[in-house]
């Protein structure tokens, strides 16, 4: 376990200096302080539209940052060969990945901590505060995160930087909309298609789970300016991201098991 928080604090350190994540949370900034300019323009919903505005964007860039660091940090120890250096060590490959994991995920958290204050800072400008079910909107958004970041590191483990980021991508964009593709799959007219879709929305990481706001969820409709999701969906949603989290970390050990890096 020591080896594991020794490679985490290390990667942390490592991440936290990469000039693109600051990139990422410079645009992630500008866009919740643009929310001001749009909630202006909303006619007495400023409060309403600096938190939908927020919370897209803190979602949208904290699964950027995700898909970016579990491709980028892994693949660059591996043009520089520094993971030949620490797999021909006493490390066994499972604990090096895991440890690697762990500190992407702690950045990721620092991160999306950043992207809140910003948030925060804005709606106290506003003359607002955080509703009840934003608690509740950004631990599912961290599980989001933390999904993604596995996923990334599992395809990086067998595939090229540019197609690893295209199917995370592809994946992430195909999994929010997975209850639409299960919608699809009960129209007659793609009954031909029917179980192809079904088993799509089935295989799919559910990432419509974790931004319910605004949508239907168990026959009503959540939103964080009113009645948001139960504590049951959310202890769900948590279990359901450690699951496939376990399970994409899982395969990425074997994967890596199976190359040759010494």
């Amino acid at each position: 376990m020591s080896t594991v928080l020794a490679i985490a604090r290390n990667t942390f350190k490592e991440a936290i200096r990469d000039r693109i994540l600051y990139g990422f949370l410079f645009f992630a900034t500008c866009l919740i302080l643009f929310s001001l300019v749009l909630g202006q323009l909303s006619f007495g919903e400023e409060v309403r539209a600096i938190i939908d505005v927020g919370l897209a964007g803190i979602s949208f860039f904290a699964v950027l940052m995700a898909i970016f660091l579990g491709i980028a940090l892994l693949r660059k120890e591996i043009e520089k060969r520094t993971l030949y250096t620490v797999l021909s060590r006493p490390i066994s490959r499972s604990t090096y990945l895991l440890g690697k994991f762990f500190g992407l995920v702690s950045t990721l958290i620092v991160q999306i901590a950043l992207m809140v204050a910003v948030w925060i800072a804005v709606l106290w400008i506003q003359g607002s505060a955080p509703q009840g079910g934003i608690g509740m909107a950004m631990v599912l958004i961290i599980c989001e995160a933390i999904l993604v970041t596995a996923m990334s590191l599992f395809f990086t483990s067998f595939s090229s930087p540019f197609l690893s980021g295209l199917f995370c991508m592809g994946i992430f964009v195909a999994g929010r909309n997975a209850d639409l593709i299960g919608q699809l799959a009960e129209k007659e007219s793609l009954a031909w298609l029917a179980p192809f879709l079904d088993g799509i929305a089935t295989a799919l990481p559910n990432f419509y789970l974790f931004f319910p706001s605004g949508k239907m969820v168990a026959g009503a409709w959540a939103t964080v300016h009113g009645q948001f999701v139960t504590s049951g969906y959310l202890f769900y949603a948590v279990g359901y991201s450690a699951i496939y989290t376990a399970f994409f970390l899982v395969l990425s050990v074997m994967l890596m098991n199976r190359r040759d890096f010494i």
